[in-house]
């Protein structure tokens, strides 16, 4: 069973929250640019407004925006990141920016993980990471965090891997770290079936049954690491037709795989924050956040809750996909924030196949909601 694919990039969403702007505010620092575009007078004056009201209203009279400040466990400062996005809610307190980057409102991110731990099934919460302008607001990073190292076992992840509520930044990092070793190393399958190759090689005439075993390990491994598309093209179909030949691709096809593994990891080992990791399979993904039955995920609604799950059958449709689905974890009025995963045996590894991805979608019913998102994509095809 195919599920639906996750495009490169969300189309872009028309900037619907009154106030909004897609141009980043100015830092006022930048002195020498302000005088190039406004001139030595503008500049003077706008250094005067500083001294007196401060960067925030310097900022509002450059943009004509509401700049909200960060206020910091110990000072208030000034929020200097900008962050471009892809989409963003009507309310405006919702952002995606590219695949594993999402940004909500602070008090919004503490009522969507009130309402997941209200499930005691849901076995993610959410965490407020670094706060960034985003439209001219304050928004924060959305991590999922399972909620304990129980709910992780539960969905048969990694707790020595994945991020677990409460813990100090310190075991994050130390976690992130061991996380980014671990991704772009070789898996330790590709030495012992390399060794296996080896071994057959000096055979005169190799066991057919232990061939048989290579073949389905060496396919096995390129297609998680290549893709389907790659593995078909460079794996031979039958290794019984000539064992020597078969046996001299096998190793170059090994070789391949080792040699561009470091690099098809990059989007795991570049992560800034760790995520949970994802299974490449949007209904094992989707249990694997909300513990919910298998046959529960496959109820339609129009407008999922917090801690429940989007799904639109497309076994119907003239496309790659059968259906998909996607956990809900988080609301702002009609808009949906999930964090999903798909399936997709074209993809190569280099697409963050172990990495789950967020998805902002509009209101039922309308050109944005999630049902005509999934089947554009689905009579796309692949991009």
């Amino acid at each position: 069973m195919m599920y639906a694919r996750l495009p490169r990039r969300q189309d872009l969403l028309p900037e619907r929250a009154a106030g909004t702007s897609r141009h980043p505010s100015y830092p006022v620092a930048q002195l020498a640019t302000l005088q190039r575009s406004i001139g030595n007078a503008a500049v003077a004056q706008l250094a005067t407004l500083q001294r007196s009201i401060g960067n925030q209203a310097v900022t509002r009279a450059l943009t004509g925006t509401s700049v909200q400040r960060y206020t910091g466990p110990d000072a208030e400062q000034d929020i200097t990141e900008t962050v471009s996005y892809d989409r963003i809610s009507q309310n405006g307190a919702i952002a995606v920016s590219g695949r594993q980057e999402a940004y909500a409102d602070a008090a919004l991110i503490a009522r969507a993980s009130a309402e997941l731990a209200a499930s005691e099934r849901v076995r993610i919460r959410l965490e407020a990471g670094r706060a960034v302008m985003v439209a001219g607001r304050a928004l924060h990073r959305v991590l999922p965090v399972f909620a304990s190292k129980e709910a992780a076992e539960a969905a048969q992840a990694n707790p020595d891997h994945e991020p677990i509520e409460g813990e100090d930044a310190k075991t994050r990092q130390s976690k992130l770290a061991s996380y980014r070793q671990s991704v772009v190393k070789p898996p330790a399958a590709l030495g012992l079936l390399l060794e296996d190759v080896a071994r057959l090689v000096g055979e005169s005439s190799p066991d057919k049954q232990h061939m048989n075993d290579v073949h389905q390990r060496l396919l096995r491994l390129a297609m998680e690491t290549r893709g389907a598309t790659w593995a078909s093209e460079h794996v031979p179909l039958d290794p019984s037709l000539d064992t020597a030949e078969y046996l001299k691709t096998a190793g170059k096809v090994i070789g391949e795989i080792a040699l561009e593994y470091p690099d098809s990891r990059r989007p795991e080992s570049a992560m800034q924050d760790l995520l949970i990791t994802m299974p490449n399979d949007c209904q094992a993904a989707a249990q694997r956040l909300l513990g919910t039955k298998m046959g529960e995920l496959q109820q339609v609604r129009a407008e999922p809750a917090v801690g429940e799950n989007h799904y639109v059958n497309l076994s119907e449709a003239l496309g790659r996909w059968n259906n998909h689905f996607a956990a809900v974890i988080m609301r702002d009025g009609d808009d949906t924030l999930t964090f999903e995963a798909a399936a997709d045996s074209t993809s190569r590894i280099n697409d963050g196949k172990s990495l789950g991805y967020f998805a902002l979608y509009g209101k039922h019913g309308t050109s944005q909601s999630f049902d005509e998102d999934l089947r554009r994509q689905n009579a796309a095809g692949r991009s």
